[in-house]
């Protein structure tokens, strides 16, 4: 299936496949910014992979997720070309329908979300009472799961300020998510001294699930 944007990303032109997929009329989709039926995480790098594209860039793929007329998310790859017609200039997207997104997508995605409920979950303090609705193991978990996607360290110290409580409730909270087999602890290799945290595999695949269901990626 395919689209035709002008320079301004609004569309001129679709095929049939394109707006059953999308679940709108060709005469609908003519004349609307293709970004508004972007998923809002993957508006920025399409716009900015666009402008480089008509200030005289490469043709470039991009992987994405589109927003369908009943308001669920699907995920394409599109292939984008620049043409000239006359005076104008027109953007091909030749669309693929893909299963899901690539895995350093996904990991990107995760993280952002887990980033996101937990700097939410932070707000709250600012607000009401930490004692009305603490969950330190709960933002351990987020912030832990975090920083492994982003291929960081994360120690007791750290992980304990993440959850927002006492040291010594932090405490109690990484040894209750060790018994229960959703985070290990492991020496530093290069100090002994300090121990690092890390997910297992079976409570990462959960948060993933969790983030996925809650987050509707």
């Amino acid at each position: 299936m395919s689209c035709l944007t002008d320079e301004h990303l609004r569309i001129v032109d679709a095929d049939e496949d394109y707006g059953t997929a999308l679940g709108y009329a060709r005469n609908a989709l003519v004349g609307r910014d293709v970004l508004e039926l972007t998923h809002p995480d993957d508006r920025e790098i399409n716009r900015e992979r666009a402008e480089a594209l008509i200030a005289g860039g490469a043709p470039f793929s991009i992987t994405k997720r589109y927003i369908g007329a009943d308001g669920r998310f699907f995920w394409v790859t599109n292939h984008i070309s620049l043409f000239h017609a006359g005076t104008t200039r027109r953007m091909m997207a030749t669309v693929e329908l893909i299963d899901g997104p690539p895995a350093d997508d996904e990991k990107r995605m995760l993280r952002k979300a887990a980033e996101r409920i937990l700097a939410k979950r932070r707000l709250r303090g600012q607000f009401f009472d930490d004692e009305m609705l603490g969950e330190p193991a709960f933002d351990l978990l987020l912030d832990l799961f975090a920083q492994d996607l982003a291929g960081r360290d994360t120690y007791t110290t750290s992980a304990a300020v993440a959850s927002g409580a006492p040291l010594t409730t932090a405490l109690r909270q990484i040894a209750m998510l060790v018994d229960r087999d959703w985070i290990v602890r492991d020496p530093d290799p290069n100090d002994r001294r300090r121990i690092r945290l890390r997910m297992t595999a079976s409570g990462a695949l959960q948060m993933r699930d969790y983030l996925l269901t809650a987050e509707g990626l």
